[in-house]
Parts: structure tokens; C-alpha cells; sequence
């Protein structure tokens, strides 16, 4: 009887690092410590609310909900160092197969060898000679019982894991179906489950205080500073939120809206009417306290005392803050019934940071964000920004009136991220400014999502203006949203290199610039003149032919109107649609009627964003998810 020669095939396949799980065990006792201490931590720094304020009921609430803090915390401690448990020994189990596989490949090619010389000539790879039978039958055996090992190893660890985490969601990634496979090839983030313990732990604990009102509240904060700022910088799911939020009472709702304001009114998962409320509130609150504290330290100048460097650069902060305020102040009193205007964010930091919705945000099918470009501030773009977003918000009303589709949409004019000075700054060349606007982007679009109870990207778009541009297209590379218009790019990313690099489905990525924009192409590094030079001529179908007279190097010099980036495009001329006139941008700028409006000034020029252009009646369809021609877009 002739026996199969055995191969390096019949031996199982290792490619764990025995050494990469022991650093993952050695991570999570890490964390399942600070886990422990964090549950007590919880527990001492909440025990002693009834010193903080006197209202009836409440202590006794939170004492009853701290009883299970220390139990819960411990318990999940538990559950982590049955998984350290766990890995422990696969990292053994994988150790031992690896030095077993080791020794085998080495029998296994002496036997090659042996089988190649009785042989004379050919590769050994015939008949097993009578000499080698024994040999060969004994490697067969023990190349079996190191895939038995393997599969062992592997179903060992994978009932630990499914036994371990009960499918309990403060273990991030681990649950019924966890398997060494899901575990290798997307590590468990252990870390995380602090921080999800931080919120399980933080959330039932604030409903029961706010049951006190917003004056208890308050006095816990005041009280409790540091534990305060601890808990709100951690990371929470919008869906986790959600669902916090979703089962507190009006009264508990207005206390924390009250109380915690500066919180809530930009805490993903909170309904947006709520965050609005307390970022209404913030405002009415913070900006007359700005004032009189600028007030007093403009007194001090009069009377000719001098600021030290810490006071020079608190001046200039309540400066900023105020003018960022009194600009939000003045747009929210343009709100009509039928076009409400919510603050849906709020940061008081440096820049401040806003956005103001369109619209009903938290009964909205399709929710717009409109990103805006370099020079844009709170203080002096947050009229006319919320004016092109109310501008979009119209023609998306009409145009799905004209498609016979949901009219519930909503726009968001998010002012979310420090934009690049205005040239002669070299700011705009760099995309520095935009990857950190894309992470703050990012994060909202997925609160979006996450607070609405959608996944995917679905009924989200985005509308992005020169540098926003920049920031979109980095913010989508990562998360996914259902259409993306591109006005006036002043460039993409080297590292998007066409439009498959973002997370939008094919089709539904769209790209304009107008004839008149001579700005946009010098954010991209080029400066360009109408007409054509010899060798020279840009023909494109967005921006007409166009002359390049010199090329500079830009950090994001992609084209997106440029046919092999891969955008659709629509023109932002002047155009005839279905029998009706529409203008064309002028320029580069998004809103210079709507500002010119806005200052009782004559209307010299339009722009992207303006009422009444082909740019945003095209990209109110595509941001719908249609062509500008009213098909609809697979």
C-alpha cells in the first residue's frame, strides 16, 4: 500500500504573535484596575451629594442607585481577568504549537531529503519508499494532532470569551459571537470599557439628581468640579445617550437642560429641541456675564492700569466669546415660524465653535451639513453661513415637493472647526487645519446619526465650500454619509485620491466650481486666467477653458471637477431649468447677496450659496440624492 509523502500543507497554519496577546493581557489587567477604582471612585464621589445641597428625596434616590456602582464595576472587573485568564493560556496553547510546527518542518524536510536520495533523482514527490513508511505514518499522526491542538486552542478561547462576556455591551466588540478570528483581526478595544463604564455608571446616576431640579444640578457641579469634568470628557455613544435621554421626564430634561447647559447643548443623543433649550439658555446666561466682565476690565484700562499677560489674554477671549454670542444672539432673532433656526452646538473654546440648525433636526427624513471654507468665524459668519444653509433648506423643500418625495429635511450651518486665515496666510495650502475639522466633523455627523437612530451615513449629506471642501472630503473618507457636494474646492487631499477614497456610494459624490472663480484653483496651487495659451488650455465642463499661468505646491492640489478624480459635476452658471432663470456665482464667495441683504446694502454680486443660483437649486437635488435633472441616483 502506498502512502501520500506528508507536506509543510498538513501541518496548521499559526500566524498568531504569542507575544502581541501576552501585551493584550498584560492592557487589560491594566484596565480592568482602573475599572475597580473607577466604580469606587464613583461610589465616594457621589455619596457625599446630600452635603452639597438639601432636596428632599433626592439623596435617598442616589444612595439607592450607588448600591449596585461598586457590584457592577467589580463584576466587570471580573469578567476581564477571565479573559486575561483566557488569552493566558491561548498565548501557552500558541507557543507550544509554534515550537512544535517548528520541529515538525525540520522532520518533515529531513524526511524530503531522505526520500530524494533513495530516490536517485525526481523531487520526492512520488511514492513513499518502504524505508520511510514508518517515518512518514508517524508525521502524518503528529501533523494531525497539531491542527487538533490548533482547533482546540481556538474553540477554547472562544467559549472563555462568549462565557466571559454574557453579552454584556460595556465590552466593546465582545459578545455572543466573539470568536479568536473577529478577536485577532479586530482587536477588543479593553480600554474602552472604562470609559463605557464611566457613562454607564454616570448617566443613571445624573437622572436621579436632576429628579432635585436644576438647583441640584448645579450645586453638584459647583461641588464637584473635577468629578464633573472627568465624566463629561469621556467618550459616550449618541445611541447609548439616546436611550438615557429618551427615558427621563420633561421635568428631569428641563433640570439638566438648566443645570448642565453647557453639557447638554452639545451632547450627541440628546433630542436637538433640548440641546437648542440649553444652548438658548447658555447664551442668555453667558453673554450678559461676558459683558460685565469685560465692562470691569475695560474700567481698568480707563484709569490707566496696566493687564498682566494672563489678563491681556482673558481680555481677548471675552472679547471673542462676545462677539461670537451677540453674532448667534442676532441670527436666532431672524427665526420665523415656519423657518426655525436651533442652536445644535455650542464651545465656548478658542475659536468658538457653533451650529445652528434649519429646520426640524429631530423630525427631519434627510439632514444636510453645510461646511464652510477659510475666514469663516462665529462672530463674523454666522448670519450670513445660516442664511446660505436657510437658502439650501428652501430649495430642498421645493425640489422634493418637485420629486414627490419627504419634505421633513433640515440643514445645519456648522461653523465646527477652526478654518484657515484668510491669504495672504499660507494656512490655506496646508491641509493641518482641515484634518483637525475633519475629527470635529466626523464626530458630528456621527452624533447625527447616532442621536436620529441612523446607520451607514443614511439621510445625512454634506454640502462643503472651498477649504470645507478640504474637510469633507477627509471627514468622509472615514465616516459615511448618503451624498456629498463639492462648491468651489480649494482642493482635496493628496491622500484622497479620487472619489472611491471617500465613504459616499458611487454616484453620489458631486463637484462644481463656477467660470467666474478664479479663488478656488488657488487653494489647489495654481492661479489660472480666462481664455486659452498655446499648450495651456484646462478645458473642463464645470469651470469652461481656462489658462494656467503659474503652479505652486499646495498640501491638497486634487481637482475634484477634474474628470479622473471621479466626481459628478453640475455648473454654478447661469442656467435655464425647466423654464426658470437661474443666476450664477459671481465668484468664489457662498453668500454675498445674503450678507449684502443682511447689511441693508445693494446686491452687487451673487455666490454659491446665494438664493436664486443654479449652485444651490443644483445642489439641493443632490443633496436629496438626485441628479440636478431630477433622476434619482441608484
Amino acid at each position: 500500500m502506498t502512502e501520500r509523502l506528508v507536506v509543510e500543507a498538513d501541518l496548521p497554519v499559526v500566524r498568531v504573535d504569542p507575544g502581541a496577546v501576552t501585551d493584550v493581557v498584560r492592557d487589560l489587567r491594566t484596565s480592568t484596575g482602573e475599572l475597580q477604582r473607577a466604580g469606587d471612585s464613583a461610589s465616594s464621589a457621589w455619596a457625599g451629594i446630600g452635603r452639597a445641597f438639601e432636596v428632599p428625596g433626592v439623596t435617598d434616590a442616589l444612595a439607592s442607585a450607588l448600591q449596585s456602582v461598586p457590584r457592577r464595576a467589580a463584576a466587570l472587573a471580573d469578567v476581564g481577568e477571565s479573559v486575561a485568564s483566557a488569552l493566558d493560556a491561548f498565548a501557552e496553547a500558541v507557543a507550544t504549537l509554534k515550537r512544535s510546527r517548528k520541529r515538525l518542518l525540520e522532520d518533515i524536510a529531513e524526511l524530503h531529503a531522505r526520500v530524494r536520495r533513495l530516490e536517485g533523482d525526481g523531487d520526492g514527490g512520488g511514492d513513499v519508499p518502504p524505508e520511510c513508511r514508518e517515518l512518514n505514518a508517524d508525521l502524518h499522526d503528529q501533523a494531525s494532532a497539531a491542527r487538533r491542538g490548533w482547533t482546540a486552542a481556538q474553540a477554547t478561547l472562544t467559549a472563555a470569551l462568549q462565557t466571559a462576556a454574557g453579552g454584556s455591551s460595556l465590552l466593546p466588540g465582545v459578545g455572543a459571537a466573539a470568536s479568536v478570528p473577529s478577536l485577532l483581526v479586530a482587536p477588543v478595544d479593553f480600554a474602552a470599557v472604562v470609559e463605557r463604564f464611566t457613562s454607564a455608571s454616570f448617566l443613571p446616576l445624573l437622572a436621579e439628581l436632576s429628579r432635585g431640579g436644576a438647583r441640584a444640578v448645579s450645586a453638584w457641579r459647583r461641588h464637584h468640579r473635577a468629578e464633573w469634568d472627568r465624566h463629561i470628557a469621556a467618550t459616550m455613544s449618541a445611541s447609548d445617550v439616546a436611550r438615557w435621554w429618551g427615558g427621563l421626564d420633561a421635568d428631569q430634561r428641563t433640570a439638566l437642560v438648566m443645570g448642565a447647559s453647557g453639557w447638554i447643548g452639545s451632547l450627541n443623543g440628546v433630542a436637538y429641541s433640548d440641546r437648542g433649550r440649553a444652548n438658548q439658555h447658555r447664551l442668555d446666561v453667558m453673554l450678559p456675564k461676558y459683558r460685565r466682565q469685560y465692562e470691569v476690565m475695560s474700567a481698568r484700562i480707563g484709569v490707566g492700569l496696566p493687564f498682566t499677560a494672563v489678563e491681556r489674554a482673558a481680555y481677548a477671549l471675552l472679547a471673542e466669546r462676545i462677539a461670537a454670542l451677540a453674532a448667534i444672539k442676532a441670527t436666532l432673532a431672524d427665526t420665523r415660524a415656519d423657518r426655525p433656526r436651533t442652536v445644535v452646538s455650542l464651545t465656548l473654546g478658542h475659536p468658538p465653535l457653533a451650529a445652528i440648525a434649519v429646520g426640524d433636526l429631530d423630525a427631519a427624513s434627510q439632514v444636510t451639513v453645510n461646511v464652510p471654507g477659510m475666514g469663516n468665524t462665529v462672530a463674523q459668519s454666522t448670519r450670513g453661513w445660516v442664511g446660505g444653509a436657510e437658502n439650501l433648506w428652501i430649495e430642498e423643500q421645493q425640489a422634493a415637493s418637485a420629486l414627490h418625495i419627504d419634505d421633513r429635511v433640515a440643514v445645519v450651518a456648522w461653523i465646527g472647526y477652526d478654518t484657515p486665515d484668510m491669504p495672504p496666510s499660507g494656512e490655506v495650502l496646508l491641509s493641518t487645519k482641515a484634518r483637525a475639522g475633519a475629527t470635529n466633523l466626523s464626530a458630528f455627523l456621527d452624533g447625527v446619526s447616532g442621536t436620529r437612530g441612523w446607520s451607514g451615513g443614511r439621510h445625512v449629506s454634506v454640502v462643503a465650500h472651498s477649504y470645507g471642501t478640504t474637510t469633507a472630503t477627509l471627514a468622509t473618507s472615514t465616516t459615511p454619509v448618503s451624498n456629498l457636494t463639492l462648491l468651489a474646492s480649494a482642493g482635496v487631499d493628496r491622500s484622497i485620491a479620487d472619489a472611491d477614497a471617500v465613504n459616499v456610494p458611487r454616484g453620489h459624490v458631486w463637484a462644481s466650481q463656477a467660470s467666474n472663480d478664479y479663488i478656488a484653483n488657488v487653494g489647489r496651487g495654481s492661479v489660472e486666467n480666462a481664455g486659452v495659451r498655446a499648450g495651456h488650455g484646462q478645458p473642463n465642463v464645470a469651470t469652461g477653458t481656462r489658462s494656467q499661468t503659474l503652479k505652486f505646491w499646495s498640501e491638497h492640489p486634487l481637482n475634484p471637477v477634474d474628470d479622473k478624480w471621479g466626481a459628478r459635476t453640475f455648473p454654478s452658471d447661469a442656467e435655464t431649468i425647466n423654464g426658470a432663470e437661474y443666476l450664477g456665482s459671481d465668484g468664489h464667495s457662498a453668500t454675498p447677496a445674503t450678507d449684502a441683504v443682511d447689511r441693508h446694502q445693494p446686491v452687487t454680486e451673487h455666490g454659491y450659496l446665494d438664493a436664486g443660483t443654479s449652485s444651490v437649486r443644483n445642489a439641493a437635488y443632490t443633496s436629496l440624492g438626485y441628479s440636478p435633472d431630477g433622476k434619482k441616483i441608484p
